[in-house]
């Protein structure tokens, strides 16, 4: 993991800095910011109480949907939105990592994982300073102010686990040291991260700053689309919109500065919950509770879709069995995508196909035993991981500030396309990507 010496981090919280980052390259500046589960109403529709988001894309340009990636769940949506590419270039291909033995793998937190350049190297190449605050797949980045995302409210030590993924001394220099509980609240956990962010914007001036806030994911699961709490959650996150413009004008730096709004997927309500893994144990094709040594055939979830693996990989005849099972089981409520059209998506490499679910159904990688029921009432009220083109899994995106053009509206974007976009707000070189410089935005 990288550890900067405390001289550096001392120098950047002054705005200043050493060797490449002496002076302001181009005295450009962008605050990347992603709401997860960001849907376009949000901005669009005025039954949703949002005045910064809708300052912000009165000042800029906005979409009306921007297309997401497949599967279309965090961690590869955010891989894109720094890559430019699809998944299968980036390698950042699920939430968490395949285990053929039935465990729950690691999350893909590491960049490491990463197999793309990422926003943060380009900048980093050009001798800008960087900041990232929870933003997934960080751990261990060459980012020079670093409070990377991990699953510290999963566990038993997260203080001691921020400790050790942070930059050393940053919380203690910038006075906001968390207390054990905020890691289980995504009230509390997102108000920490905006403070954070906004005090490294006054006090350390990166070039390029990216800050991942939850809480609209989390309440729209829990709720679904319309739950009672999603509103108030949209309304707290508008606010530290309002907080993190505010940083940007006590810096000093507001008039140099461009700001990316965008989410990572959107949300379709879900009501029942199919198990496939169940159907595949009742073909014969694995083992139940786990897919035991012998597993001829097993799913990988990603929300409400799921990646199907056989083995020996790519065996055509126990594909074609696993994919009869489904299409006996529940043709109504999966679909099967094909090999070819996860190739033309990017998508799930190794995967023999995929499946995804009906809407109004979620899935579940557990396997019921034979005499347990095959659905049964979803334990959360919404749900993505859907196909990208689904107009429910359409996420926003808003950029305003230095360099691009007022009361500009476009009708789609993908979040390939922010990276290439990003790279240009900044000044500075992108390479060869699958996304494009949203040229119509631009001034």
């Amino acid at each position: 993991m990288r550890r900067g010496p405390p001289i550096l981090l001392a120098l950047l919280l002054l705005g200043l800095g050493t060797g490449a980052h002496a002076h302001d390259v181009g005295g450009r500046y962008l605050v990347l910011i992603s709401l997860d589960g960001l849907r376009p109403e949000f901005y669009l529709d005025d039954a949703y109480e949002a005045p910064e988001l809708r300052a912000l894309a009165r000042a800029g340009g906005h979409a009306r949907a921007a297309e997401g990636v497949f599967p279309t769940v965090t961690y590869p949506s955010h891989a894109s939105i720094v890559t430019g590419v699809r998944p299968a270039r980036h390698g950042i291909l699920f939430n968490v990592l395949f285990d053929p033995t039935g465990a729950r793998g690691r999350w893909y937190e590491e960049a490491s994982d990463l197999r793309a350049s990422p926003l943060w190297e380009w900048a980093r190449a050009a001798g800008l300073r960087t900041a990232g605050v929870s933003w997934p797949s960080t751990l261990g980045a060459r980012i020079d102010l670093l409070l990377p995302e991990r699953d510290y409210y999963a566990r038993r030590d997260p203080l001691d686990r921020l400790g050790a993924a942070v930059t050393p001394g940053l919380l203690e220099r910038l006075g906001l040291v968390p207390r054990p509980g905020i890691f289980r609240d995504v009230i509390e956990w997102d108000a920490f991260l905006t403070a954070v962010s906004a005090a490294i914007i006054r006090h350390a001036r990166p070039h390029l700053l990216m800050l991942h806030l939850v809480q609209l994911d989390y309440f729209q699961h829990r709720g679904g689309r319309a739950g009672a709490d999603v509103k108030p959650a949209l309304a707290r996150v508008d606010v530290h919109l309002k907080t993190l413009r505010r940083a940007l004008e006590e810096a000093g730096i507001a008039p140099r500065a461009a700001i990316i709004v965008t989410g990572d997927h959107g949300f379709q309500d879900v009501e029942q919950t199919l198990f496939p893994n169940q159907v595949l144990a009742a073909a014969g094709l694995r083992d139940c509770p786990r897919a035991g040594n012998g597993w001829r055939a097993t799913v990988h979830i990603a929300g409400s879709s799921a990646a199907v693996f056989v083995t020996p990989p790519g065996d055509p005849a126990t594909a074609r069995l696993a994919e009869a099972a489904f299409r006996n089981a529940a043709a109504s409520r999966l679909t099967i995508v094909s090999r070819e059209e996860l190739d033309a998506m990017g998508a799930m490499p190794g995967a023999a196909f995929a499946i995804e679910a009906a809407p109004g159904f979620d899935l579940s990688g557990s396997c019921l035993r034979p005499e347990a029921k095959r659905e049964a009432p979803a334990i959360q009220r919404g749900s993505h991981g859907f196909l990208p083109f689904r107009p429910s899994m359409a996420t926003g995106f808003i950029a305003a500030g230095l360099g691009v053009r007022a009361g500009t509206v476009l009708e789609r974007i993908r979040l390939i396309d922010i990276a290439p976009t990003a790279a240009r707000l900044l000044g500075i070189a992108a390479p060869a990507v699958e996304g494009r410089v949203v040229e119509e935005i631009l001034q």
